[in-house]
């Protein structure tokens, strides 16, 4: 008799929620074509569905719309926290730009904006892998390979008037919003990018940390933080520039600044 094959540690179950028919449609025949491995255990289309199916079949992962009756995903979220429930992995996908630093919040995953292509939805799957594989060292080291595609490249380049400029990421000190344009700020200069920053955040990785919805900073750039009592906070850059730390950002700040020790 041969024994049971053992799951692969990289796998997982997943449910989604959304309430359009036809976009929870084509979002569960995209994972199962990109996740083959990966077992969907249910669909819902409203927060109170969603809400029992979650005490009932406990997942992996959640595909999670922002807007749906009756509530939307947030108070779903609190809702869930509140019973004392395991929040599982988050993925939030949705139309809304502008909800990413508070999909944060909540320690989301991966924030993907529809219309939804094939190859970012499995950079996002590759990303849920890689976390999952961390028990497993090769299983990591699959992951890993798969998910540097997603990573983003090493330079950039900014077209201005007849020249075009290249740039690494590596040497952005950060990164600011002014009047709706983004712009990367380097020993040559400010120069504007054409990506939001909230795609620009998932984009840079571990290196970079978003410490106000207006900015975001090369680690290996801050000289200093302070952080007064009961005040909005003030990041010091190598070139003498004084960003604002939001107070919600400012422990997520000085938990990536901690694990630097």
């Amino acid at each position: 008799m041969t024994s049971a094959q053992a799951p692969q540690p990289s796998a997982f179950r997943y449910a989604v929620v959304e309430d359009e028919p036809i976009a929870r449609h084509m979002l569960s025949r995209m994972l199962a074509s990109l996740a083959p491995d990966a077992v969907k255990a249910w669909e819902a289309a409203d927060g109170v569905e969603a809400f029992h199916r979650l005490m009932l079949e406990p997942v992996h992962v959640l595909f999670l719309d922002i807007v749906f009756p009756p509530e939307g995903a947030f108070p779903l979220l609190e809702r869930v926290r509140d019973a004392g429930l395991p929040l599982p992995d988050i993925i939030f996908v949705t139309s809304l730009e502008n909800q990413a630093h508070k999909a944060f919040d909540w320690a989301a995953c991966d924030y993907l904006v529809k219309p939804l292509s094939p190859a970012r939805v499995k950079a996002s799957l590759d990303r849920i892998r890689a976390r999952r594989a961390a028990a497993d060292p090769e299983a990591l080291l699959a992951a890993v390979k798969g998910l540097s595609h997603a990573t983003g490249p090493e330079r950039f380049t900014v077209a201005i008037r007849d020249r075009i400029l290249v740039f690494r990421w590596s040497e952005v000190l950060y990164l600011t919003t002014e009047h709706r344009q983004v712009y990367a700020h380097t020993a040559r200069g400010k120069v504007p990018l054409d990506k939001p920053m909230d795609e620009l955040e998932l984009l840079l990785g571990d290196t970079f940390v978003r410490i106000h919805r207006s900015s975001l900073v090369n680690l290996d750039y801050l000289v200093e933080v302070h952080n007064p009592a009961g005040r909005a906070g003030e990041a010091v850059m190598q070139d003498g520039a004084n960003l604002s730390v939001s107070r919600p950002r400012m422990d997520s700040l000085l938990q990536r600044l901690a694990r630097m020790r």
